[in-house]
């Protein structure tokens, strides 16, 4: 008998997740002992000594998840690895000028080492955008671009200005520059990681553990430069539990198995607009105008050119975006976005089209509805992307299959139709039995798994002789699905019974 889904697509075991699992349980408690260190005495050197351990274990441990990933994919992690190693060095640096030499100097040596994390980091959250995505996306740039703008002139009005307005005189000016130079850097990095955050792709485990260790960092870098400039920062602090944060996380997403498939392009774009993301550019539009407002309160006005530069920037950012949204919801009326194929209504205006056609010609016209058998198990097993990577493949090869003659789209959730001119009844009943039998054999690739098999159940129907119309013929498709899924799925059914490919 046929089989259905669940087949040979779970056979393949995934490395362990208990190397990630140790890395954080051991990190954080290292962490806790980080905090506990000056109460045994041990504060001071003890703790900076403690704290570039973590640091070069972290190195040490995306390095070693690096390793784990074929060749050509390894660039994204060893940027990473770079980039650790380079905040490393910094901190060991840092801990050398406290500790030996007793220098409190600004610039030190050390800021030139965590100067070169950051083009590193922002080189490797780059590539993982180019890898992700599957084809040039606008729309997530463009919302990228709304977040970041929002955010950068939070940075800008808070942190950068006041660093670049040296009112005394009594900063250098390579102090001036390097105290700028890292919230500049930040910004660079916040741009580009909410860029990945937006945009297409898995949301596997390490890709959540990666976005958290970003926004740790950036939390510490913001709250170390906010403390800086009110002379307020201390060694052991928050700031440094949020880096040591940052550290055991990424440690933890490099050697998560997910990670090897974190740059894997995804076949299609997330969903144009959620609830969500217009929350979220709605709040961002809004930031110019409560900046300005708690600027007025306090009686500060420096910066609020800055500020109105950036609320029109905004405006007609969101504007463009909607615009684009417009143009969409119209191609959506036309065109499926998931698939590419035609919508449900124009589908079956063809349909009519084609029928009313058939009866002045007297020509033939087959039609046939394809549903894919337990899709909801495909979801559940794989997640909503995989259950669109599928019906993405699915729409692929029917495409092949039914040749340029035929009208085809996407009906439903997990349903395909398909409108065949000239096909007499015995023809149609080939074709379809040909599709069936082909999306059987032919293996299907969700993720990283390359051998999940998937099945569909076809109901067909013909003019001239399972109706005389449009809705009968779709109503005699219907049903013969209907039949094909109660015998089983995985079949092809006729009005007159199951369907089989002659030899």
């Amino acid at each position: 008998m046929h089989s259905t889904y669940p087949v040979g697509s779970f056979n393949r075991s995934a490395p362990s997740a208990s190397a990630a699992a140790w890395f954080g349980v051991l990190g954080f408690l290292a962490i806790a002992g980080f905090l506990l260190l000056p109460y045994i005495g041990l504060g001071g050197d003890g703790q900076n000594f403690y704290y570039t351990g973590i640091s070069a274990a972290t190195t040490w441990a995306v390095i070693a998840g690096a390793q784990r990933v074929r060749r050509p994919r390894r660039l994204p992690w060893l940027l990473l690895a770079a980039g650790q190693f380079f905040y490393t060095m910094g901190d060991i640096a840092y801990w050398v000028s406290h500790a030996i030499y007793n220098s409190d100097a600004f610039p030190a040596p050390a800021d030139l080492f965590y100067l070169l994390q950051y083009p590193l980091v922002g080189a490797a959250l780059v590539l993982l955008v180019r890898r992700r995505t599957p084809s040039w996306d606008t729309a997530t740039l463009l919302d990228a671009a709304i977040l970041a703008l929002g955010l950068g002139m939070l940075w800008w009005v808070y942190l950068i200005g006041p660093l670049a307005t040296d009112v005394d005189g009594s900063e250098s000016l390579a102090s001036t520059l390097v105290s700028i130079a890292y919230p500049v850097m930040d910004l660079i990095v916040l741009a580009t990681a909410i860029r990945l955050a937006v945009g297409a792709g898995s949301r596997s485990t390490a890709f959540r553990l990666l976005m958290a260790s970003l926004l740790a960092m950036l939390a510490a870098d913001l709250l170390y430069g906010l403390q800086t400039a009110n002379d307020t920062y201390r060694d052991g602090g928050l700031p440094d539990i949020l880096w040591l944060t940052e550290y055991v996380l990424l440690g933890a997403a490099a050697l998560h198995p997910s990670m090897r498939t974190m740059d894997q392009r995804a076949k299609v774009a997330l969903p144009n607009v959620t609830a969500g993301r217009v929350l979220m550019l709605s709040l961002a539009a809004l930031l110019p105008l409560v900046v300005l407002y708690a600027r007025y309160v306090s009686a500060q006005h420096a910066g609020a050119p800055i500020v109105l530069l950036c609320g029109v920037s905004l405006f007609a950012l969101v504007i463009t975006r909607m615009w684009m949204v417009l143009g969409i919801q119209q191609r959506l009326a036309i065109v499926d976005d998931l698939t590419g194929l035609k919508a449900r209504g124009v589908l079956l205006s063809h349909l009519d089209l084609e029928v009313e056609r058939g009866q002045q010609q007297r020509h033939n016209v087959g039609f046939i509805l394809l549903d894919v058998d337990q899709f909801k198990l495909i979801e559940q097993i794989h997640g909503q992307p995989g259950g669109h990577e599928v019906l993405v493949d699915l729409a692929h090869r029917l495409v092949r299959l039914c040749g340029n003659a035929a009208v085809l789209g996407r009906v439903g959730d997990n349903m395909f139709a398909a409108v065949l001119p000239g096909y007499n009844n015995a023809h149609l009943m080939q074709a379809a039995a040909r599709v069936r039998e082909v999306v059987e054999m032919e293996k299907f690739a969700i993720g990283d798994q390359e051998d999940v098999r998937v099945t569909v159940s076809i109901g067909v129907a013909g003019l001239h002789h399972d109706g005389a119309t449009s809705t009968e013929l779709l109503e005699h498709a219907e049903l013969a699905l209907r039949r094909a899924k109660s015998a089983g799925r995985n079949r092809v059914y006729s009005t007159a019974g199951p369907v089989e490919l002659r030899p």
